[in-house]
């Protein structure tokens, strides 16, 4: 408990510079009127979090050096692929529907900082709280064979997610296959496989850090971040839209999984 109550400070200080970072986003939004910015950069958000503490709280220690290590390479895999995705194509139309839920442009930019900004700044804190607890611990890892075996589940993760970015962006890039639904690679397995990668790299950042047991209060940081990507954000909106747009979709649906991996079903 004495440990415990050491470091909540430097989760409040977290919180706070989370929150700081998103309405600094939120600004450069309205003056470039495109809030899919917060896409590209809530990566760069969790490593200056974690950077922070590793820096000014931790050991660091070889446990401390490797978790911040794996979150580095994957959020420069992931703001890379944002980038690449969303530069110069406009606001993504997710938050351009937002636009129409009000009349008025400050309307919007007052929408968009409680449903989007804020939520996302309180969501990357969530995601993040439990490396933050294991960095600002700052005593050695107790269960070594935890550690690397949450250590592989992340870089497992991290492939996983890649791997599937890179067969989605090819089939986007493919003329000769717009209006059809990728059915093939990872793909054929779940109906959204880099969110599965995604999941996957957050829970191994979890076991990774309960190698300090007490690091196991912080699991609401992914059942939350879990949620979001499931029936908030993710999976179930993204499934809502494709269903309604993209002929084919429905019955893609009815074979295969939503996101752990599995042999596709029969049509019947």
């Amino acid at each position: 408990m004495d440990a415990l109550i050491a470091v909540w400070p430097v989760l409040v200080e977290n919180l706070a510079l989370a929150l700081g970072a998103v309405l600094a986003l939120w600004l450069l939004s309205i003056a470039i009127k495109d809030v899919s910015i917060i896409d590209m950069i809530f990566g760069v958000i969790m490593t200056g979090i974690l950077l922070s503490t590793f820096v000014r709280h931790s050991s660091q220690g070889f446990g401390d050096q490797l978790l911040l290590a794996i979150v580095v390479l994957w959020a420069l895999r992931m703001t890379t692929h944002l980038v690449r995705r969303n530069w110069g194509h406009g606001e993504d139309p997710r938050y351009t529907k937002l636009r129409s839920w009000v009349e008025g442009e400050w309307a919007f930019h007052w929408l968009s900082l409680r449903k989007v900004f804020l939520l996302q700044g309180v969501v990357l804190w969530l995601a993040t709280l439990p490396a933050q607890l294991f960095l600002a611990l700052g005593t050695p890892p107790q269960f070594a064979v935890v550690m690397w075996v949450g250590a592989a589940l992340a870089v497992f993760g991290l492939a996983y997610e890649t791997i599937a970015d890179i067969q989605l962006t090819r089939f986007r890039a493919d003329a000769s296959l717009r209006g059809t639904v990728l059915q093939t690679g990872l793909w054929r397995y779940s109906r959204h496989p880099n969110y599965f990668g995604e999941l996957c790299f957050w829970w191994g950042i979890f076991l990774l850090a309960c190698a300090k047991p007490l690091v196991l209060i912080a699991i609401i940081g992914p059942l939350a971040y879990s949620h979001l990507v499931v029936n908030v954000t993710g999976q179930a909106t993204l499934d809502k839209k494709l269903a309604r747009d993209k002929p084919g979709y429905a019955d893609y649906m009815n074979r295969t999984n939503g996101m752990v991996p599995w042999p596709p079903r029969s049509a019947a």
